[in-house]
């Protein structure tokens, strides 16, 4: 390499690095762990909670308090704006409720070898978090359910696969991902073993890896969203816009409670958009599923929020992901 090349790749590295250091304050050191945090009244009254008898008995439950556990995505935090956003809606959406948040943003690396020994590491953690609250408070499984958004939504899974205590009341699947690659084995996806209700929703191509769980909904065919080809911007780009749908929708879901996003039981998108699919089965994404009714169901979206629409199938249905 030539001394001004050199000198240019130098300048770019150092410049990189002040941006990562910037834009990443607290750069992941492994050295943390996983954190938990718990809220009660807003996310703004978070408080640590460590894994251990100790830590659990400072938690305020009741045999029927709502536990609902998020875990963010690879890269995030438990301080991203979804995450903040969800964690308030669930709490006026259910009142006397706790919600714990699972934050391993100290264990992102970009070595796909380590992040998934990592991912199993917060699962662990995470399932030993909730045999504790199981086993030491008066805690019911039912009442526990797990969120998880993209590699959160696989560890969602990872963590219910190793809970002792019993099956998890239910998960949530959004978008649920690993980082570049699928997983090599079956024990690494979110799946219908994973709880007693295995919920998901697919809204890109990051999430279409996953086998089924007992619903499943897909938004716009589970591929591009509306509002997302406006970017101008490559199709990963486009990729990533749906992938974040996914979030939206949720706490949309969360927010303005049940009747949105109704969605209707139909094997694939393309017997959804023709008409072919009778429609005759519907149910709703959100906290007021209807767990008795399984199976593939699908939906549209607006491209910009409010996204919830009215159910539209056959040549009504399409939405031009403009």
């Amino acid at each position: 390499m030539s001394g001004r090349r050199l000198v240019v790749a130098s300048t770019v590295l150092a410049l990189a690095a002040v941006l990562v250091l910037k834009v990443y304050p607290n750069y992941p050191s492994g050295r943390l762990g996983v954190l938990f945090y718990y809220c009660t009244s807003s996310h703004e009254d978070r408080r640590e909670v460590k894994a251990t008898k100790a830590g659990v008995a400072e938690l305020p439950l009741t045999p029927d308090t709502q536990v609902t556990v998020v875990i963010h995505g690879y890269t995030e935090s438990s301080y991203r704006a979804w995450v903040l956003n969800l964690t308030d809606a669930l709490l006026v959406a259910e009142p006397g409720s706790v919600v714990i948040l699972v934050d391993y943003w100290d264990l992102v690396t970009i070595s796909r070898p380590y992040m998934m020994a990592n991912a199993r590491l917060i699962a662990d953690t995470t399932a030993t978090l909730i045999d504790l609250m199981v086993q030491e408070r008066p805690v019911s499984l039912s009442k526990i359910h797990v969120v998880g958004f993209s590699l959160g939504g696989r560890i969602s899974g990872l963590v219910g696969a190793r809970v002792t205590s019993g099956p998890l009341g239910r998960i949530t699947g959004l978008d649920a991902s690993y980082p570049w690659l699928p997983p090599r084995t079956h024990e690494e996806y979110l799946d219908a073993s994973d709880a007693a209700l295995v919920v998901t929703l697919r809204t890109s191509p990051l999430g279409q890896h996953s086998p089924p769980g007992h619903i499943d909904f897909h938004a716009n065919g589970g591929h591009l969203q509306p509002g997302c080809s406006t970017w101008y911007t490559p199709n990963t780009a486009e990729q990533v816009c749906s992938h974040y749908r996914a979030v939206q929708i949720m706490v949309e879901a969360v927010r303005r409670g049940g009747g949105v996003f109704p969605a209707c039981r139909c094997d694939a998108w393309e017997g959804y958009v023709d008409g072919s699919c009778p429609c005759d089965v519907v149910n709703h994404f959100g906290l007021t599923t209807n767990a008795s009714v399984h199976g593939s169901f699908h939906f549209t979206t607006n491209p910009s929020s409010p996204y919830s629409r009215p159910l539209e199938h056959g040549a009504n249905a399409a939405w031009p992901c403009q």
